[in-house]
């Protein structure tokens, strides 16, 4: 049953042209992404913070010194973060700030890994919230 509700909205999401999106299945970890093609892709959670980061990078820049905003919010969700815990984590990112972007030339990737990084050694957070 749950593979036909799968195929199901693969089939409604491929055949609606427009703007991008995403949909989750949190029981499974899963995502449906089109972008008006003709051809759905499945994403595993990492996958889908990388794009996610890749896509909006400036703006997650942007929010992170700020300490809040809309995209480190959605980020925080991707990375299941409790709503609760979510401003410690935006206050998080703030401090970690020129950890997570030492130059104008930070990647997605490289912001990723010194995230992960951080994420991992701050006893705050430790393993739970690792992107791995």
């Amino acid at each position: 049953m749950k593979a036909m509700l799968k195929l199901a909205l693969i089939a409604t999401l491929t055949w609606g042209a427009g703007a991008c999106t995403v949909v989750t299945d949190p029981s499974g970890g899963t995502s449906a992404t089109t972008g008006g093609s003709s051809s759905a892709v499945f994403m595993n959670r990492q996958e889908q913070i990388a794009a996610f980061t890749n896509t909006h990078l400036e703006r997650l820049k942007q929010d992170m010194a700020a300490g809040q905003g809309e995209y480190l919010a959605s980020l925080a969700t991707l990375l299941e973060i409790e709503a609760s815990r979510q401003p410690e984590f935006f206050a998080f990112t703030q401090r970690q700030f020129p950890v997570l972007f030492p130059n104008e030339r930070t990647t997605a990737a490289e912001m990723l890994v010194a995230l992960d990084r951080a994420l991992l050694a701050d006893p705050h957070f430790g393993q739970r919230l690792a992107l791995n």
